[in-house]
């Protein structure tokens, strides 16, 4: 076939593209601001995604992940796999440990999230990319252990690092469209050393987790109500992991701190639920979990969400050595996917990008991700990447149609319908 000067334009401005992303990012290091101009937000664009401003439900994360493929800072690496494949929705890490996971150089260690996020570059550039639903890990980089009794003082200095973060956050962000959801990873294993869910959490480890996510709540509630930013939201949510313990009476997150604050949203990292042989019992599972866990909220009319509950993590195992299981593994994935739709949740997020989970014996790759350790993009990698772009397909068809997005209602029918096209 013959290619016309315009095609090999066109041709060599793609291929351009990510050499240009690279090399901004690249220059825009993450490590200590060192002059005002770097505070300045960052535009990237590109010719690779082009997505309405829907929210499309299906995520996945950018945290951890035991190798990169560049000498660019992790996190950013990461953001732009994401976004190239189609993803308006990120989540990263503001923990202690996100400097050494993202391999973000600080001269001078953060003490607070705020510093951590406004001091290095690469979580700016990230958050700065046209993502429009960001999720945050924030827990504290004070000094401060909530699991002890938290006096006065350290109250103070929880809420004001939570409530400086949560400002400069609608600050920078104002009117960018751009909603932020800060919360916790797993709560119980917070609770529980050594990841033993037989263990019992004490009544006091329970209060004090109850009192640190009222502080935050309660800061973050106070940030948005003093901020005059516009077009810019936030949101705090609790995760929790075992909500089975709860289910059956015992003491847990779900079933022992959240009753306790009014928070916006529970997020549930679900592995414990996605177990079933089939899809009926997935779905079950899933079902009898997130009605247990919406019966542990307070009311709140003022969040613009059906659900309150969604799933922060699933995910499934895979042997490479073993074809069938990847097959297996996306079929399970595509399950859960459906079932979000059919429980109509907001968000349904893979763990994730970049895989971190390895035997402890073998130490054969479980296989968990979207881009494996050879940089090969896997099937549930085109699984999201194919769901994204016929989504927002049918969303530019529709806006174009009727002068207006479908409703949630017609984008969760039409998102069941395309996933089941969708094969391995």
């Amino acid at each position: 076939m013959l290619i016309t000067p315009f095609q090999k334009a066109v041709q060599h401005r793609v291929q351009l593209i990510p050499i240009l992303l690279l090399t901004i990012t690249m220059v825009l290091f993450s490590c200590k601001k060192t002059a005002p101009t770097e505070d300045k937000k960052l535009v990237i664009k590109d010719l690779f995604v082009e997505r309405e401003p829907y929210n499309f439900i299906l995520g996945t994360h950018a945290i951890s992940g035991s190798y990169q493929f560049t000498t660019n800072v992790s996190l950013i690496e990461q953001a732009q796999k994401v976004r190239e494949m189609g993803s308006n929705i990120l989540k990263i890490s503001l923990g202690k440990d996100a400097t050494s996971i993202y391999k973000i150089n600080e001269t001078f260690p953060s003490k607070t999230t705020l510093e951590l996020f406004s001091n290095n570059a690469a979580y700016k550039i990230a958050c700065d990319m046209d993502f429009k639903y960001i999720f945050l890990w924030v827990h504290t980089l004070t000094n401060v252990d909530w699991k002890s009794t938290i006096s006065p003082k350290n109250e103070k200095i929880l809420y004001d690092e939570m409530y400086k973060f949560a400002t400069y956050l609608l600050n920078r962000y104002d009117n960018s469209g751009k909603t932020f959801f800060i919360g916790n990873w797993e709560g119980d294993w917070l609770l529980i050393p050594n990841y033993d869910a037989s263990v019992t959490p004490s009544a006091a480890s329970l209060n004090n987790m109850a009192k640190w996510f009222q502080i935050r709540q309660r800061a973050i509630d106070d940030a948005k109500a003093a901020s005059t930013s516009k077009n810019v939201y936030m949101y705090h949510y609790i995760e929790a992991n075992l909500v089975k313990k709860g289910m059956n009476g015992q003491p847990c997150v779900a079933q022992s701190v959240i009753p306790q604050v009014n928070v916006d949203l529970i997020s549930y990292s679900s592995y414990e639920s996605i177990k079933g042989p089939n899809y009926d019992a997935k779905k079950n599972d899933l079902t009898a979990a997130f009605n247990y866990l919406e019966s542990k909220l307070q009311p709140k009319p003022s969040l613009p969400f059906s659900k309150r509950v969604f799933i922060g993590e699933y995910g499934f195992q895979a042997d490479a050595t073993r074809p069938t299981t990847l097959q297996q593994q996306f079929n399970q994935s595509k399950e859960i996917m459906k079932i979000a739709f059919e429980l109509n949740l907001p968000f349904a997020l893979h763990w994730q990008m970049y895989n971190n989970e390895y035997d402890n014996i073998t130490k054969a790759s479980k296989n968990m991700s979207l881009i494996n350790e050879q940089g090969e993009k896997t099937r549930l990698y085109s699984l999201h990447q194919d769901f994204y772009q016929k989504m927002n397909a049918y969303l530019k068809e529709e806006k174009l149609k009727n002068n207006t997005y479908p409703t949630s209602e017609q984008f969760r029918t039409k998102a069941i319908e395309v996933l089941s096209t969708l094969t391995f």
